[in-house]
This record gives C-alpha cells, sequence and structure tokens, in this order.
C-alpha cells in the first residue's frame, strides 16, 4: 500500500495497539501528530468498528479531520473503514462525541523499521509513563 514492507509496533510499546472507546458526550482527542519513535517510517491504522447515534440511524458526530496545505479534511469514518496515514507528519483529531453516541476503533501502529534510538525509546517511556501512569514501565 505504501510501497514498503512494515511490521507492527513492538508489543512493549504501548501505543503499537489500542482500543480508542469514547461513549460519554464531549470525548474527543484534539488535534495533535502521532510522535514517530522509530527510526524508519510510522504509520497510523484505524479501524472503525462502531460509530453511530444510539436511538437513530445515522453516525455520530464524531470525526477524523486532518489538516493539510492549510485546509482541514473530514476523514470518512464509517465502520469497518480501513484509515491508514503517517501520523506524524498529518495533523489530525477527532471530533467531540454529542449525547447518545459511541465510537469503537482500534488504533494501530505499523513501522517500516523498528529500530530506535536510546534517546527515542526513553522519550517513548515517559510518554507510556505519562499517559498510562508507573504500570508503563513494567509492561
Amino acid at each position: 500500500m505504501i510501497g514498503e514492507p512494515v511490521v507492527p509496533a513492538p508489543f512493549e510499546d504501548q501505543s503499537s495497539c489500542s482500543l480508542l472507546f469514547y461513549d460519554r458526550p464531549r470525548d474527543r482527542i484534539g488535534w495533535h501528530y502521532d510522535y514517530n519513535f522509530y527510526n524508519g517510517r510510522h504509520f497510523t491504522v484505524l479501524l472503525p468498528l462502531v460509530n453511530r447515534h444510539l436511538h437513530e440511524d445515522r453516525l455520530s458526530s464524531a470525526q477524523l479531520v486532518i489538516r493539510q496545505d492549510g485546509r482541514k479534511a473530514m476523514v470518512p469514518a464509517s465502520p469497518n473503514t480501513l484509515i491508514v496515514f503517517e501520523g506524524a507528519k498529518v495533523f489530525h483529531k477527532v471530533t467531540r462525541l454529542e449525547k447518545n453516541e459511541l465510537h469503537v476503533m482500534p488504533s494501530m501502529t505499523f513501522c517500516t523499521r523498528l529500530r530506535a534510538s536510546l534517546f527515542k525509546g526513553a522519550i517513548r517511556q515517559f510518554k507510556d509513563i505519562a499517559y498510562f501512569g508507573p504500570r508503563a514501565l513494567w509492561s
């Protein structure tokens, strides 16, 4: 798909596979880049499983938005749609959820090279501790 082989991020990387579960009004993720802790290219893969209003036959208000070349674009996040992007190069967010909505999707990380410098490895460890707490030291 990208012109070179990729492999899943290692298990000890807390971001290698996460289940994103939005179920409360105002759940969202603000604008960010996905930091690349590896020496090669780094890809974020999303697979929306559930993205719906609970009482109406429509998608939830949660949408993936990217900003490129000074413009915003909505990325369709219908269930079972595979979304692949280079998160370290694409500024992105997920808009907030409204009342009675549910948005569930795994987020996975794939790399072209699993090697990381000691410095990048230390940054990843500090990020994991800040996000997941001290338990990240033992997982």
